[in-house]
């Protein structure tokens, strides 16, 4: 092959498309014309051999033996030099330059032609024209071999070539004058090998090809396959997940939908006040122990579908850790424990619900698993992070459950599984919560001891100069005679929350789907706010409805409630900016939200 420039190589034939002359694919068909030109070079000096030792049986009577003898050792050294370089070649293939190894087989090619091409200059003279004509067929017929000793390279079969053939046909031209048409015909001759040649080279472009095809298949098939088994393997742990949570939440719902039974029965005996006080505790308790469950299943879901995102906004972390050891801090006195904090000032950028939630159930758990010394909550900062420690004295943590309390209600030592020690889904929230946002979380815990629990929370940037915002603990009083409609489908939602509120003060209406709505719209204007559910009887959803309201009769405030996890109405309601509260609802967070949307109207 002709010397090419050493930016790229230039052993792409000039007739291949241009989509195959790349840089990369020039560089593979090189290594793969230089490998097999190699293997059939390692060959060679036997090929030569036989060549040297059939001249020798013809012409040794003829020659001078002394020439000859010259002759045959320079032919044989040559393709015995060719040899070794296509072995050393063969050794170092991922870190030979094709580029520079193709022109030196180039070169090679060309002396070893001239060393055949030197058997004419030596021996013609000296031969009859019987043997002249018999050496000339041989040597015309070595460079035909030589199409494929070359590999497809035009470039070494031409300097081959025509390293025979020129020497050959210069001579038989000077002793034989009147034949002198042999050049033109023996370079005629050079030409048709180069042209098969070069088709050849087409040909193993071609090849090339087809085998990176082939490889990228085979490469795109086994990414495929091996995507599959992943996505198998995750579906089929969900599914276990998913088995693990059914069973443990059949026993949790089951246990507290028995004992209201009981309480129901109980009630409608006509019980003295004494026990009607102390029925209705108990009751209120089961709701809030069922409402947790719920509320952890709920985030569960929602942190599996994608629907709960993380926000950025600037918040003083201590004083929401604060609030939330403040809220604690009575739990933690009637087990007889002290609650430590430690809460410099720490402003951080990032979603302070999620944070939030991290915080309390850390805490709460903290709590409901030490029975005696003390719970610390401390707050520090690592570079651009934000550092949450919990620790207790409490039992610790035996190393191989370490991990597995992570997972969804897997609780140590309580196997009755008692309510007031939690339903089991505290840190699986944590750990969720904490990959959404971007944070760590590790254990370090020994038995007997206690356990310290550290979240490390990266301060994101704020998006468009976020100020520092808070949550109100404080309900906002609501003004007596307050109008509120709500809008649900469920009668006995309807009624309770009806009767609930017009205890608080509020005049209430109530609509059981849209039409009723507008019905109550028509008859006495806007309300001060309308509580609606997402899912109404007909096709409209209750923030569609809401919109719709809005458009006609003007701004109003709007709480949006809802039993699902995932629809496009939930996303609905979070781009219309509705405040969103999952049921069940305690009437502590109905009161608070209330509050919260009435301040612009109060």
């Amino acid at each position: 092959m002709r010397p090419a420039p050493s930016a790229a190589p230039s052993a792409a034939p000039s007739a291949a498309p241009a989509a195959d002359t790349g840089p990369t694919r020039q560089r593979e068909v090189l290594i793969e014309l230089v490998t097999l030109h190699a293997r059939v070079l390692q060959r060679m000096p036997v090929v030569q051999g036989l060549l040297v030792a059939g001249l020798a049986l013809v012409f040794i009577d003829k020659v001078t033996a002394p020439v000859f003898a010259s002759w045959a050792a320079f032919a044989l050294g040559v393709e015995a030099l060719r040899a070794v370089v296509a072995t050393r070649v063969l050794r170092t293939l991922d870190s030979i330059d094709p580029t520079r190894v193709h022109r030196g087989f180039v070169l090679m090619a060309a002396c070893a032609g001239a060393a055949d091409g030197l058997a004419a200059v030596l021996f013609l003279p000296r031969l009859e024209v019987i043997d002249q004509a018999w050496l000339g067929v041989v040597l015309f017929a070595i460079p035909a071999a030589g199409v494929a000793v070359s590999m497809s390279s035009r470039y070494i079969l031409g300097a081959f070539a025509l390293a025979i053939i020129v020497p050959a046909t210069v001579t038989w031209s000077m002793l034989h004058p009147e034949h002198r048409s042999v050049i033109p015909l023996g370079l005629l001759y050079s030409g048709l090998l180069i042209l098969v040649a070069a088709e050849s080279e087409r040909l193993l472009m071609r090849a090339v090809l087809i085998r990176r095809e082939r490889d990228r298949v085979v490469r795109d098939l086994e990414r495929s396959n091996a995507d599959v088994r992943a996505a198998q393997m995750r579906a089929e742990d969900a599914a276990q997940a998913r088995a693990r949570v059914l069973a443990a939440a059949s026993h949790d719902l089951r246990q507290p939908l028995h004992a209201l039974s009981i309480y129901s029965a109980i009630l409608a005996a006509n019980p003295s006040a004494a026990t009607l006080r102390e029925v209705g505790e108990n009751i209120d308790q089961i709701v809030r122990s069922l409402g947790h469950l719920l509320g952890g299943l709920l985030d569960l879901s929602r942190l599996s579908t994608g629907y709960l995102t993380p926000e950025r906004r600037l918040f003083a972390l201590d004083a929401e850790c604060a609030r939330i050891c403040a809220e604690l801090r009575s739990l933690a006195e009637a087990k007889g424990l002290s609650l430590r904090t430690d809460l410099p000032p720490t402003q951080l950028c990032g979603d302070q619900m999620m944070v939030g939630r991290i915080a309390r159930n850390l805490i709460d758990n903290a709590i409901k698993y030490t029975d005696r010394g003390e719970v610390s909550v401390s707050l520090s900062r690592i570079d651009d992070h934000a550092v949450l420690a919990v620790a207790d004295t409490g039992k610790g943590i035996e190393p191989h459950e370490q991990q597995r309390i992570f997972e969804e209600f897997y609780q140590i030592d309580n196997p009755g599984r008692d309510r007031s020690r939690g339903v089991g889904l505290g840190l699986a929230l944590v750990q969720r919560m904490s990959e959404l946002i971007g944070a760590t979380v590790s254990l370090a815990s020994e038995p007997g001891r206690g356990s310290c629990f550290t979240v490390t929370i990266p301060d994101a940037a704020p998006e468009g100069g976020a100020t520092s915002t808070s949550i109100a603990t404080t309900p906002v009083p609501m003004p007596a005679g307050t109008r509120i409609y709500v809008v649900d489908d469920e009668q006995d939602i309807l009624a309770s929350t009806s009767t609930l509120l017009t205890m608080w003060g509020a005049r209430v209406d109530t609509a059981s789907d849209a039409s009723a709505a507008v019905s109550l719209y028509e008859r006495f204007g806007p309300p001060a706010l309308l509580i609606a559910d997402l899912r109404l009887g007909g096709h409209e959803h209750g923030t569609a409805l809401a919109l719709r309201l809005r458009a006609t009769w003007g701004e109003f405030p709007v709480l949006i409630t809802t039993g699902e996890t995932s629809s496009e109405a939930l996303r609905e309601t979070s781009a219309a900016g509705f405040p969103l509260m999952h049921k069940p609802i305690t009437a502590e967070r109905l009161r608070e939200m209330i509050g919260r949307a009435l301040v612009p109207a109060a």
